[in-house]
């Protein structure tokens, strides 16, 4: 377990964000208790086949909230595919989604490996094979919310495996990797070209169908100055200016995505959190659908999350660096209010 990650995902979680912790989680069951409902399932490693995938054979249905749902016929994502990995640290039980979300990673990771080579993006936590509720998340918990990690840069400029490091106003990040060790900080750099492209490739990618990209706000001004110097349309900027905003936990450290029910999910029950997006609104009534609000959440939806104080004890003595950097994140560590139609 990389011990960095695990401070960093947690110690300054807000209450209302559901922060993520490396550690696997206990409590999840064994992976043979949840094989996916799917008639076809993907191989363990997909790394030489899948781009030959046959979404088709996948029938998944995401049911209720994302929040309080279940998941049906849930689509494990490859461990590893063409520009993708889903992170060795994590439990592998919670790597299942809905067909479209899937697809949707895959296809994006894969289209920064064509365009732009460099390693794989690293995926985190998506859902259990069958939903519910999962542990460090609020979310999760249908097949619709998968965290992602940021592509990022080593001290020589190249790729690096990418880690859970925050990353400051400039997009300069460290991975502390012992937090009471100096000696092994290593500088990162945000790869700006990459995590934008991936973002990008999601944005227009109609059959994903992505709602929300929750991401810390000075990370999100400099990735939308790079999209509005690099010759992207328009549409796909507005709407990426849109879909982005800063929780309450600021997720300087990794994206969390979410994407819509899609349009037979919701005949399963599937309901959307708002916004709901003039786009998207027409995307359903081409379909002859109209969204469901929102269930009550029960009680049973609720997840096991890391505390302050729990993190903060897990991650014992710290260097002065890191201290240092704990305090200046505390200058972007609250939301802002930007006042945006759908980012308030």
């Amino acid at each position: 377990m990389h011990p960095y990650a695990l401070f960093t995902t947690a110690l300054i979680c807000a209450a209302t964000a559901g922060c993520s912790a490396t550690k696997k989680p206990a409590s999840s069951p064994p992976l043979e208790t949840v094989k996916p409902d799917p008639p076809a399932a993907l191989p363990p490693d997909g790394a030489s086949k899948a781009k030959t995938i046959d979404w088709s054979a996948f029938d998944s249905a995401s049911v209720r909230n994302p929040n309080d749902g279940a998941l049906r016929g849930g689509v494990p994502l490859p461990l590893t595919a063409p520009g993708l990995r889903f992170n060795p640290e994590r439990d592998p039980n919670a790597r299942y989604g809905t067909v479209e979300m899937v697809r949707g990673l895959v296809a994006a990771g894969n289209r920064v490996d064509q365009e732009l080579g460099g390693l794989p993006v690293t995926i985190n936590d998506l859902s259990y094979a069958h939903g519910g509720p999962i542990p460090h998340h609020r979310s999760h918990q249908s097949g619709r919310d998968v965290d992602v990690l940021f592509y990022q840069l080593g001290p020589d400029g190249k790729p690096i495996e990418s880690v859970g490091a925050f990353f400051d106003r400039s997009g300069a990040g460290v991975d502390f990797r012992d937090l009471a060790d100096p000696s092994d900080d290593v500088a990162l750099q945000l790869d700006i070209p990459r995590t934008w492209l991936f973002v990008q490739a999601l944005i227009e990618d109609g059959g994903a169908q992505l709602q929300h990209i929750f991401v810390a706000e000075h990370l999100r001004t400099l990735l939308l100055d790079y999209g509005r110097a690099h010759d992207v349309s328009a549409t796909t900027l507005t709407r990426f200016a849109e879909m982005s905003c800063q929780p309450g936990y600021p997720h300087d450290d990794h994206f969390h995505f979410r994407f819509f029910c899609a349009p037979d999910d919701i005949a399963e029950g599937c309901r959307d959190s708002p916004p709901m997006y003039p786009w998207q609104r027409q995307r359903l009534k081409a379909a002859g659908v109209r969204p469901l609000p929102l269930a009550s959440k029960r009680k049973q939806a609720k997840a096991k999350i890391v505390t302050h104080e729990e993190a903060r004890e897990a991650a014992g003595p710290l260097d002065a660096e890191v201290e240092r950097w704990l305090e200046l994140r505390k200058q972007w560590i609250d939301p802002p209010h930007p006042g945006r139609t759908y980012c308030p």
